[in-house]
Formats: C-alpha cells, sequence, structure tokens
C-alpha cells in the first residue's frame, strides 16, 4: 500500500503521514527531511545545490528527487510507504509512478489536506527545529516542554525557510505546481480531500475513512 499526504505548507500533513505509517506499518518518507539531512551532512556539489534550493524556497528538480528516491527504494519498506509531500508536480508524479510501477506497486491512495493561506503562515511562522534531532515543534499546537530546547537538549531553531517572507513564496510555487498532482489525482479516482483546520484526530479519522473506503474488501482496517 503507497500512500500520499499532500498539502500546503503548514497543513499538518508531515503528522498525519507520521500517524497514518504507524497504523498501517509503513516506512514514512519525509523527503524534505532527508533532503536536509543530506545538505547538512555533506559538502559535495549535490548538498550545496540542495542547501541553496531549501534556503531560497525552490523546490527540488526532479534529477535530485530521482536520486534521493532510488536510494530510498533500495531499502525494505515494510508493506509500502507513505510520501509525505512529494509529489508536488506533475513531473516528480509521473517519475514517481514510473519507479512504482516497476517494482509492481502504484499509488494507492492520495491524501490532500486543505488550509487557508493565513492559517499556513500563522502555523509555519511558530514552528521550531531542533539542530540536533531535527525534530519539529509548534509554539501553538505542540511547543515543546522544555522551552527553547529540544526533548533531546538541542536548540530549537527557525528554520530559513518558515519565515513569513519564504513561505508565501513557497505556497505560491505549490499553488502552481501541486494543482496538475492534485488534477491527476482526481482523474485516476484516488484523490481524498479532508479539512486540515481541525483538530489533528478528525484529520485523522478522515484519512482512515478515506483509506478503508479505498480498500473495502481487504484487510486494511
Amino acid at each position: 500500500m503507497n500512500i500520499v499526504i499532500l498539502g500546503p505548507q503548514g497543513s499538518g500533513k508531515g503528522t498525519q503521514a507520521e500517524l497514518v505509517a504507524e497504523k498501517y506499518n509503513l516506512v514514512h518518507i519525509e523527503t524534505g527531511r532527508i533532503l536536509r539531512e543530506i545538505a547538512a551532512s555533506q559538502k559535495s556539489p549535490l548538498s550545496l545545490e540542495i542547501n541553496r534550493v531549501l534556503n531560497e524556497g525552490e523546490l527540488i528538480s526532479d534529477v535530485i528527487l530521482a536520486h534521493v528516491l532510488e536510494e530510498i527504494f533500495k531499502g525494505p519498506n515494510k508493506k509500502g510507504f507513505v510520501f509525505d509531500g512529494t509529489p508536488r508536480n506533475l513531473e516528480q508524479y509521473n517519475l514517481m509512478q514510473r519507479i512504482l510501477n516497476e517494482k509492481g506497486s502504484k499509488f494507492d491512495k492520495i491524501i490532500l489536506i486543505n488550509t487557508s493561506e493565513e492559517e499556513s503562515i500563522k502555523r509555519l511562522s511558530a514552528r521550531r527545529t531542533c539542530v540536533r534531532c531535527g525534530k519539529v515543534y509548534n509554539l501553538i499546537t505542540r511547543p515543546s516542554l522544555k522551552g527553547n530546547l529540544c526533548e533531546c537538549g538541542g536548540k530549537l531553531v527557525q528554520r530559513e525557510d518558515d519565515k513569513p517572507e519564504i513561505i508565501k513564496k513557497r505556497l505560491e510555487e505549490y499553488r502552481e505546481k501541486t494543482s496538475a498532482v492534485i488534477s491527476k489525482a482526481r482523474e485516476e479516482g484516488i484523490l481524498t480531500e479532508v479539512d486540515g483546520e481541525r483538530p489533528i484526530e478528525d484529520v485523522f479519522n478522515d484519512i482512515v475513512q478515506a483509506i478503508r473506503t479505498n480498500f473495502s474488501g481487504s484487510k486494511v482496517n
């Protein structure tokens, strides 16, 4: 089973992807975090380019994504994957479908979490990331019990791409690029939209119901 969780920045798709991965024993693929780890741990031309693109709020190129995906698919996949925020454009969608098809698999369900631009900016401006372990907190919805420190003791900072001016640029690019993916998924009958401006539990319940409906008659529950 391969599930995609899409939505604008700040929609909570990362949290929902974690919950779906845990419930269905899937591998949670957060390409943004993987790319940030590459950018931080290496000094190769690839890592430098990833770092530049992330800091400027641009989307990762299909060439870089293909490199990352090939590495991901080499590892164990349990019962499948839940992709967090990827694919972001039609080219990435087709690329990922091709790679999955080569492995006898496909996208089974794409969940679109909808939130307004105002809500996305509000949520992301309050987000803080641990410099040591990468764990993400939110000053409004999920603050650290240790104040400005992560549970691991690392310092919490605001990422460059979580500042309002960068957020607006990312949201504009998201709408421009991802609309084609949403249309394609809708045409293929695998898209479900949910309202992301509600409690986490309510959003998750809608996602679980969509997955159950998609796999009615199977052992998925």
